[in-house]
């Protein structure tokens, strides 16, 4: 199996506000949302999970096996342009860059390599924005 890299940039945790209204305000589309206390399962009829909060989830349209640098690009392509929306959205809740790096191990490949570059130390700033980044090891099956 080939290396899968999942990023995308969250807003987490308003209460006075829809994830709908986020959507209107920065005009960008979520890749996903969550709302608090949906189950996190709706298959699942005894599922008990529950969403703990609110979030609203943009990607940035690449693939899983896209690089993390592409991905990066592409997430600042469609972010820079709102950063004066954001700005004040990210001191009001928290916000994250947030990556999952899935290694499958003995596949031939090279571990991604993840670079946070000038573009992206610019940005952060601007937001005060935090980075997530999970680490998964998997065999090859």
């Amino acid at each position: 199996m080939k290396n899968e890299i999942f990023l995308d940039f969250r807003i987490v945790g308003f209460e006075d506000l829809t994830p709908d209204d986020l959507t209107r305000i920065l005009d960008i589309q979520p890749f996903e949302i969550t709302i608090k206390g949906e189950r996190k399962n709706p298959q699942k009829p005894d599922g008990k999970a529950v969403f703990k909060n609110n979030a609203w989830i943009t990607r940035s349209g690449l693939d899983k096996y896209s690089s993390f640098e592409d991905q990066m690009n592409a997430l600042l392509d469609i972010l820079e342009p709102k950063i004066h929306l954001l700005r004040p959205l990210c001191q009001k809740y928290y916000s994250e860059f947030s990556c999952g790096l899935f290694i499958y191990y003995n596949n031939e490949e090279s571990t991604p390599w993840v670079h946070l570059n000038s573009r992206y130390n610019k940005i952060i700033k601007e937001l005060n924005t935090e980075f997530d980044i999970d680490l998964y090891t998997l065999p090859n099956d």
